[in-house]
């Protein structure tokens, strides 16, 4: 049976091709940004799509496994992977010119793979990765966040992903009381078995864009990609 972090690598593939690598690079470069950050790389896809062009950076996850796929598969001379929880973010001295942190992995800081959250912890933890994030970031830097779009929000219930690798079948639930969102599904993922799923604090763009304004940037925005179609994005400017 596929495990979760291998399922999630190779949905993450599928969903962001080059369309939305490029795009993302032409906006990163209207900021400003060489160096880049990535907390929660997963299997270095997006990392690696950026460093062939012309971005410089370093890859954090604190899954071994996600990491171990990563230099498998997606090594570039110009990005480096580290195994890392990014709440141990202050061991590292260097700062950068962006820090993201995409894919609504902000969510999963004390939950992934798990059924259930501490709402409280996360919550901390959440207002905590970003404290560090700006740390991490040079004068001027950008702070690219995400989270769950308010469209998926709008139609929580049963989802499914059909393409020619991968055919998903599943459900998101939204506890509001507890703040919790939960996705499970089971299927094919590239000729495999997989099943399974976990539970994320349920962050909204909202909430999200208070807990950044907390920390006195000069610039908050809600920047649209066209190829970002799975979640709302928040940026800022040290």
């Amino acid at each position: 049976m596929m495990s979760l972090s291998k399922e999630w690598a190779f949905l993450s593939r599928e969903m962001y091709g080059q369309k939305f690598i490029y795009e993302l690079a032409e906006f990163l470069k209207k900021q400003q940004v060489k160096t880049l950050l990535e907390c929660g790389c997963g299997d270095g896809h997006i990392l690696y799509g950026l460093a062939k062009k012309e971005f410089r950076g370093i890859g954090l996850d604190a899954s071994q496994e996600m990491i171990a796929l990563a230099l498998e598969n997606h090594q570039h001379p110009d990005i480096s992977y580290r195994h890392m929880n990014w709440l141990n973010l202050r061991e590292l001295k260097e700062q950068f010119d962006a820090v993201m942190c995409r894919g609504n992995s902000l969510s999963t800081v004390t939950s992934w793979g798990k059924e259930h959250i501490n709402q409280r912890e996360a919550r901390s933890k959440i207002e905590e990765s970003i404290s560090l994030f700006f740390q991490r970031l040079k004068k001027g830097g950008l702070l690219y966040v995400d989270c769950v779009s308010q469209e998926e929000i709008d139609k929580q219930g049963e989802i499914e992903i059909q393409t020619p690798n991968i055919q998903l079948k599943g459900k998101i639930e939204y506890d509001w009381q507890n703040m919790e969102r939960r996705v499970f599904g089971s299927g094919k993922v590239f000729g495999e078995d997989f099943s399974g799923g976990s539970a994320t604090y349920l962050l909204t763009a909202n909430e999200l864009e208070r807990i950044v304004k907390s920390q006195n940037p000069s610039v908050v925005w809600r920047p649209k990609l066209v190829n970002e179609k799975n979640y709302d994005i928040v940026c800022a400017t040290k």
